[in-house]
């Protein structure tokens, strides 16, 4: 494979050359440009309140100018404060009066501070219900959320990151915890869990960083010509135009942000990161269309030598885990994905993080994401109230009715993950 990649590389600068002039002259949106409010890692020591004020005022900018003045109704009926209170990073402070009910010790958060990074594309909503249960349980925690650089205000300021200003803003909201806390705990979604197992490497002998949370981990793009997208980013700006109307999320993407998360979950396929020696939680889709399942699962089962660890496999529509992995190994939960109360075929890996009953994502939220489908007919008829539409991930769209199936957004498992989470956190943090 490699000896093919290197006879194929320059060929392939060269034909791509060609194409400068066509996507020079490609003129684009004013979303698709970028913004001056662009999120940026805050300088080391910069308060977290005042991180998530500075990056509110971007924001808010961003979306003033190129969103609401050229658009009266960017994401339908959310107004420009509805949009900024989703996509900013956020703080949750310890709920003095449950913490005191239920008594201040490390098992119910006492000195335990969250760090929750998103992922690609994603803000911190993503997370939203993962933090808001984890406050429930652990309420004497402190919990960060983080809003990537790049991210947040309009794709077009994704043309011009790099995964190295990703992994400073993980370092930097490792360390907006003050000296009260002494128990730090990751929790990253797709990218964001790729990015916080590679920050452990500059923290494989702190004390503090007592365990990790990882959902639908990205490890590596399901796409075989993921490895291509650092040669191409430089004549074709975009991997995907999109509507961009869900108000916590960019639908469009940049190919350099694909590059960059290409070029930061290398070791992962090359299976050249060093052990982790941390606790690991860890939910997977065994169906999952935007990362490799395997590859997470080979992490897991390969990297992690802690006794304290816990994967949660949903097992979909695709083989089983047996047929896929080799070899298996312990602490495994396969959990099927089918919940037809909800109808739910299979996890996608956007559902992961979401409860049923979350008001934008949810079974009946505002919000369907149908974008898999090209027909203008399919997708008009996906999103129309309709008690026929399944969710599932887009493994699906071959068997399904055309127009019935919509992207999961919401994970039907969500209590009964999260109540595993808990008991697992109960578990790393016994005094």
């Amino acid at each position: 494979m490699h000896v093919l990649r290197s006879l194929v590389r320059p060929r392939l600068c060269l034909a791509l050359i060609s194409l400068c002039l066509i996507a020079a002259c490609d003129k684009e949106p004013g979303r698709y440009t970028a913004s001056n409010h662009a999120i940026t890692t805050p300088q080391p020591g910069t308060p977290f309140s005042q991180y998530v004020a500075d990056s509110r005022a971007k924001i808010r900018d961003a979306l003033q100018e190129l969103r609401y003045t050229p658009e009266p109704h960017p994401f339908d009926d959310y107004t420009i404060d509805d949009a900024v209170s989703i996509r900013a990073p956020f703080e949750i402070s310890p709920d003095n009066q449950a913490c005191a009910q239920k008594g201040k010790t490390v098992q119910n958060g006492e000195g335990v501070g969250f760090l929750l990074v998103h992922g690609l594309s994603d803000s911190p909503y993503l997370l939203s219900d993962v933090a808001a249960s984890l406050h429930n349980a652990l309420p004497c925690a402190t919990l960060h959320a983080l809003l990537l650089p790049g991210h947040g205000t309009v794709p077009g300021d994704l043309r011009d990151v790099s995964a190295d200003q990703w992994q400073a803003a993980v370092k930097y909201g490792l360390e907006s915890f003050d000296d009260t806390i002494h128990h730090i705990v990751p929790v990253g979604y797709s990218m964001g869990a790729a990015l916080v197992v590679r920050a452990a490497e500059n923290h494989r002998n702190d004390a503090e960083l007592s365990a990790m949370i990882l959902l639908s981990p990205g490890f590596a793009a399901s796409s075989d010509l993921a490895w291509l997208t650092p040669y191409v980013r430089y004549v074709k700006p975009w991997v995907d135009k999109r509507r961009d109307h869900d108000v916590a999320k960019y639908e469009s993407l940049a190919m350099n942000a694909a590059a960059e998360f290409q070029l930061l979950t290398v070791p992962f396929g090359e299976n050249t990161l060093p052990p982790l020696t941390q606790p690991v939680f860890m939910a997977v889709s065994s169906d999952d269309r935007t990362v490799r399942a395997d590859i997470a699962a080979h992490f897991f089962c390969g990297k992690v030598e802690s006794s304290n660890r816990y994967m949660i496999w949903y097992q979909g529509e695709a083989a089983a885990l047996e047929d896929r992995i080799q070899p298996i190994c312990d602490d495994i939960d396969v959990v099927k994905s089918a919940t037809p109360d909800l109808r739910t075929v299979n996890h996608a890996h956007t559902a992961m993080t979401m409860r049923p009953d979350n008001p934008h994502y949810g079974l009946t939220g505002d919000y369907r994401r149908c974008d898999h489908y090209s027909e203008a007919a399919d997708y008009k008829a996906c999103e129309e109230d309709n008690k026929d539409a399944i969710y599932g991930e887009t493994n699906l769209l071959e068997s399904a009715t055309p127009g019935t199936l919509r992207r999961g957004t919401f994970n039907p498992d969500f209590d009964a993950m999260m109540g595993k989470m808990v008991v697992f956190l109960h578990k790393v943090l016994e005094p």
